[in-house]
């Protein structure tokens, strides 16, 4: 470990306190800032970016791991403000100037320092840590703006900056998300969003009653040292209190007892309500959350075809429905957008195109800065093109639920307004759960999740029926 006295950091290097290992510190550092680094370089997600990180580096304490992902995901959560700390601390340049190592750096350091309120000893530690993983050589250069970093409150620099843009540092968000966030919900209710999103939402779990001894399953989890609560209105949904290790680790995750699935996940699923035998189509399946709690409404009865884009991601699929012990599937790799390469028409469909992930924010921080508003309407036509395709192939009296983990109206609601107009065979029905709230723009038989209102994702969910019948051929000769 590096000991050199710190560059116009006017704190005293001190020994590292008892809450803080040093080597899993600087372990952590690190990795955070080589993940960070490939997230940028790659554009690659959160935790893709990670465990490559984390393989290349070779860092396998779990400490360490909880620690950098922490420190990693906190600082994309408030990278607006971050950045706009670095720029202030490094005029006239900016922190677009660095190498990818040290800007990242200086992001963790700005987040350690302001919002995990580090004490001197640990702001010092950590500047070492960052010296020792870059080399003094590289940092030198940028080390006369952390004591410009250290003083340089948020707050200071936002108290003149009109609202909503200050609104979006405080809160964390791109502007032109606040601007939208107060025309669709007010500006109350959409500050409580906002500021919700500013904390990662529960985590859910669903026992899985495909697998023997599934009874047993809440008792062996909680067992391994996870508490539960269950979800009341929920059938086999229960809400992460705490857990000594990451859930993937636990003995009952590897044997299949359970599967990590949100709220309004499970939601969109039971409204589906698939019965014992059904034919069921899964659109944009991967990775198999939503196929396996399909085949264990059906008791793993009928069949889902479930369709992906993604070789590599309907690979976890494979994986994912052969843990579960999901023995109805039949998968199909082809793109949503076209023509279906099959003449199956099921009794239920599931749609769950890709989005804008805006219903993740809280749980995904980077997503917040990757959309943009030109990005909704391509990301609109995809989801319509493939609600069209996809409710050819449902019978008559089947039903189809689309769903997005989006709150923007352009992904939702104007989706099934526009489908409902020139599709008079089919129409809004409603969904029998109690969880969530109405849809907006008049669709109340549609169902939307907030995170400040359901402790979930943000989330849409919409069920239609069909009124014409359609043939309804037997599906073997088509397999």
């Amino acid at each position: 470990m590096i000991k050199s006295d710190p560059v116009n950091l006017n704190i005293k290097v001190c020994a590292i306190p008892a809450s803080l290992d040093e080597s899993m510190l600087c372990d952590a550092v690190a990795l955070a800032i080589e993940a960070l680094s490939w997230m940028e370089l790659s554009g690659l997600s959160e935790r893709q970016a990670f465990i490559k990180a984390a393989k290349q580096l070779e860092i396998g304490n779990m400490d360490s791991l909880r620690l950098a992902f922490r420190i990693m995901t906190e600082t994309l959560r408030r990278l607006n403000t971050i950045n706009m700390v670095i720029n202030y601390a490094l005029a006239p340049k900016k922190i677009g100037d660095w190498r990818l190592g040290v800007k990242n750096f200086l992001r963790l350091f700005t987040y350690w320092v302001h919002f995990r309120k580090a004490n001197s000893r640990e702001i010092v530690e950590f500047l070492n840590c960052g010296r020792e993983a870059l080399g003094l050589d590289e940092l030198q250069p940028a080390e006369y703006s952390l004591g410009k970093i250290l003083i340089t409150k948020p707050d200071m620099l936002t108290a003149n900056t009109p609202e909503p843009a200050r609104v979006g540092y405080e809160t964390y968000h791109e502007e032109w998300f606040v601007h939208y966030c107060y025309r669709l919900l007010g500006r109350d209710e959409a500050l409580r969003m906002l500021k919700r999103n500013s904390r990662p939402p529960p985590i859910y779990i669903r026992t899985n009653r495909l697998r023997k001894g599934c009874d047993k399953a809440v008792d062996e989890i909680m067992g391994e040292g996870v508490s539960l609560v269950k979800v009341e209105g929920v059938k086999d949904l229960w809400r992460v209190k705490k857990t000594p290790k990451p859930l993937v680790k636990l003995k009952s995750y590897r044997k299949g007892m359970f599967q990590i699935q949100d709220l309004a996940s499970q939601v969109a699923c039971l409204a589906a309500d698939p019965k014992p035998g059904s034919i069921v189509l899964d659109v944009c399946a991967a990775p198999g959350v939503k196929t396996c709690s399909l085949a264990q409404i059906m008791g793993n009865e009928g069949l889902i075809i479930s369709v992906d884009i993604s070789k590599v991601r309907m690979k976890i699929w494979s994986r994912e429905v052969h843990r579960m012990g999901v023995k109805s599937t039949h998968p199909i790799i082809c793109d949503a957008r076209q023509c279906l390469p099959f003449n199956i028409f099921a009794d239920v469909t599931l749609l769950d195109p890709p989005c804008s992930n805006s219903g993740l924010f809280a749980k995904t921080p980077s997503a917040k800065w990757r959309i943009k508003p030109p990005d909704i309407q391509r990301l609109a036509a995809n989801q319509y093109r493939m609600l069209e395709e996809s409710a050819r192939h449902v019978k008559f009296g089947g039903t189809l639920v689309y769903s997005t983990c989006s709150i923007l109206l352009e992904e939702n609601e104007l989706i099934i307004e526009r489908f409902l107009k020139v599709h008079p065979e089919f129409m809004l029905v409603p969904i029998q759960l109690s969880s969530g709230s109405d849809g907006l723009r008049g669709l109340d038989d549609a169902k939307r999740f907030y995170t400040h209102r359901d402790e979930s994702n943000g989330y849409f969910i919409a069920k239609i029926m069909r009124l014409e019948q359609t043939p309804n051929e037997p599906y073997e000769q088509y397999l």
